[in-house]
């Protein structure tokens, strides 16, 4: 058989392309991945607007990484497969930013790019709040089961890719079947603590180990039901890496504007992140940020970069960064100083604010329907928060957040990150209050926020540690919101400094 010339370049350009992105990445000369004719402004310019559009994406892309290829990590697990953690996360815990402090986590990175997974979760006896949510790379939250959305009975469920075509098998109902949005995608499950003594304790990490997620051929080779976790095979992810993504897990702190860019380039060239190919706001943006060199196929090799172009990029990442801060707090609703991030009025295609939200806490905002948090940032004039002032936050007990499960008011430094404390003290919640575990007083319950224990004893129980140094921040969970906790008409208090000085 004859190939006309054509063809065969075709060929040799698509065998180039596949060796291309197949190759793994090393330092060493290169030409830069940037467009030659991009002005410095351009490429700064094009450095922000890949900020707005891609930060939850980058977050992401370094989670996978740690969960499935990362092996000596303390998040490593393997693809498709869970890990459970059976203690309240920490200042130890740099993986992502906001995380909660008073819930079990369970959870990993999924790939249903092969096949589809199960998900099996034995019955809650004691009616105890879990739940079990998944994500794609946009903070597209498409699959919800739990406490508030399907009850405490046992439960399993089919996820199956965008684009998988086969038969399903026959035991799975209409119900039981969900389409993720994406190939790849993390799941967590979340169970809660309440007095946090070792009987509350153990009570959790069951419900923890009784959700098994794995691949189906598993359930299949199993008789119909999954194995047990230390029966899963640990499977290491074979994604695309750069030797700083070792470095970087730490993201929101350690993560530099090339790193950035890097791990966008990787992000597009990854076939299973599924793209929004219904999205012409996506599609647009993409073709914008070619010139960038942020394409499929092509790698960002940041060897070629010259000093100007580094430059330009690390000024039109922090003008993205700063700009999306700013349109993020524009976007929340005011609850007296508390800024409250809900769904229900979220714009997805306000970028900008997405960003900002992305930036703050990675992969927000979550539904509604599950929880809605409320950012605060200043005190009751408007100050920032500081970590070498006194603050107090006191809260009328006949008006508390109107919630169906529970609430909890986590701190955070300004990285968004758990702060050390020699109590290990990361946040208050409904459940402690209810179990009398704080101090109040004339129907009043006060929170002293300060990096130094109160010598009061009684202000010593509702002590919530901030750093000494360095500005913080809270951004308050309400778990089963109420309406006024949905469209912000509830009236959190402020948080009142109450010492003096600058």
């Amino acid at each position: 058989m004859t190939m006309n010339n054509s063809f065969v370049f075709r060929l040799l350009a698509t065998a180039c392309i596949l060796v291309a992105l197949a190759a793994p990445l090393r330092a060493g000369t290169a030409p830069s991945p940037i467009d030659p004719g991009l002005a410095p402004e351009r490429v700064a310019a094009l450095t922000e607007q890949a900020f707005y559009w891609g930060i939850n994406i980058a977050g992401y892309y370094e989670l996978r990484y740690l969960y499935t290829q990362l092996e000596g990590h303390p998040a490593f697990r393997g693809i498709n497969r869970m890990q459970p953690h059976k203690q309240l996360f920490d200042a130890s815990v740099r993986i992502a930013t906001t995380v909660n402090a008073s819930t079990l986590y369970s959870g990993g990175a999924f790939d249903v790019s092969r096949e589809p997974i199960v998900i099996e979760a034995g019955a809650v006896g004691d009616g105890r709040y879990w739940s079990m949510q998944a994500a794609d790379q946009n903070a597209n939250w498409f699959f919800m089961a739990g406490s508030q959305f399907s009850g405490n009975a046992a439960q399993r469920y089919l996820i199956l890719g965008p684009k998988w075509r086969g038969r399903l098998p026959a035991a799975f109902p209409s119900t039981q079947i969900v389409r993720a949005s994406s190939d790849s995608f993390t799941l967590a499950v979340r169970v809660a603590v309440t007095t946090r003594d070792a009987q509350d304790m153990r009570a959790a990490g069951a419900v923890i180990d009784n959700v098994l997620v794995a691949p189906l051929s598993q359930w299949e080779a199993n008789g119909g039901t999954l194995p047990p976790l230390e029966r899963q095979p640990v499977v290491k992810g074979d994604y695309r890496f750069f030797p700083r993504m070792s470095a970087i897990g730490d993201i929101g702190k350690s993560m530099t504007p090339v790193d950035y860019l890097q791990l966008l380039s990787l992000a597009i060239n990854d076939p299973a992140l599924t793209k929004r190919t219904d999205s012409a706001k996506e599609l647009a943006t993409l073709a914008a940020l070619a010139p960038l060199g942020l394409r499929e196929g092509l790698i960002f090799d940041p060897a070629g970069l010259t000093a100007e172009q580094r430059s330009a990029i690390a000024t039109g990442f922090a003008r993205g960064r700063a700009n999306a801060k700013l349109a993020l707090e524009k976007s929340l609703i005011d609850m007296n100083g508390w800024k409250l991030q809900s769904s229900l009025f979220h714009d997805d295609l306000d970028y900008v604010a997405k960003a900002g939200a992305n930036d703050v806490a990675w992969g927000t905002p979550v539904p509604y329907q599950s929880h809605s948090i409320a950012y605060v940032f200043r005190d009751s004039k408007g100050r920032a928060l500081d970590g070498r002032h006194r603050y107090t936050l006191t809260f009328d007990l006949e008006n508390m957040p109107p919630v169906t499960e529970f609430w909890e008011l986590p701190v955070y430094d300004e990285y968004g990150y758990f702060i050390a404390n020699a109590i290990d003290r990361n946040s208050v919640t409904s459940y402690l209050q209810k179990a009398g575990a704080y101090a109040d007083q004339r129907g009043r319950l006060t929170f002293y926020l300060q990096p130094e224990q109160p010598s009061d004893p009684e202000q010593a129980r509702n002590w919530l540690p901030t750093s000494a140094t360095g500005g913080f921040q809270l951004a308050a969970r309400f778990y089963g919101p109420m309406a006024p906790l949905i469209d912000g008409s509830y009236a959190m208090p402020a948080i009142v400094r109450i010492d003096a000085g600058d």
